[in-house]
């Protein structure tokens, strides 16, 4: 197994809940178009940035961190970064983003499943079913790729919805 994907978190079939701790994560902001994301203008982007945690030694092993921020209209806003090691400090060139813990509805999406929005959809339904209630007070959604993938079309990625839990 890749040092990078932690473990089987990316073998969930179906829906579940997850949280996510508290993390720094050192990367790059993006934004562009839905057609922009569409055509690989966040593609390349994540995979300017996998260059990037490759060669540096401030990174923990882990998935590259994609968070969704609300946007204008057509606009889609991302925060894209790997987790910093303990007391690492950022590579200059890049951004440290401070992403609080969440509890996050959660789905592996394979690309033999069809298309990512449909798995989002049919994850939005089971959020209803199980009377869930969305967070949106941060950001919109988080997906999590293993470092090597083709962010193209990435064979998995795990997709995650913060959702409010009574705790």
């Amino acid at each position: 197994m890749c040092r990078w994907c932690e473990g089987p978190a990316f073998g969930l079939d179906g829906f579940g809940i997850e949280r996510r701790e508290d993390a720094r994560l050192a990367g790059l902001r993006w934004t562009g178009s839905h057609a922009d994301a569409v055509a690989g203008g966040l593609a390349e982007a994540l995979t300017r940035l996998r260059e990037r945690i490759l060669e540096e030694q401030a990174f923990a092993p882990g998935p590259v961190v994609v968070v969704t921020l609300a946007g204008q209209g057509d606009e889609v806003r991302c925060l894209a970064g790997a987790k910093l090691a303990q007391d690492a400090a950022t590579p200059a060139g890049l951004e440290e983003f401070a992403i609080e813990g969440a509890d996050y509805a959660v789905a592996s999406h394979h690309r033999s499943d069809g298309e990512v929005l449909d798995r989002y959809a049919a994850m939005l339904d089971w959020i209803r079913d199980e009377k869930l209630s969305r967070d949106r007070s941060r950001w919109q959604h988080r997906e999590e790729y293993p470092l090597h993938a083709d962010f193209s079309r990435p064979e998995t990625v795990r997709l995650m919805v913060p959702v409010k839990l009574d705790h």
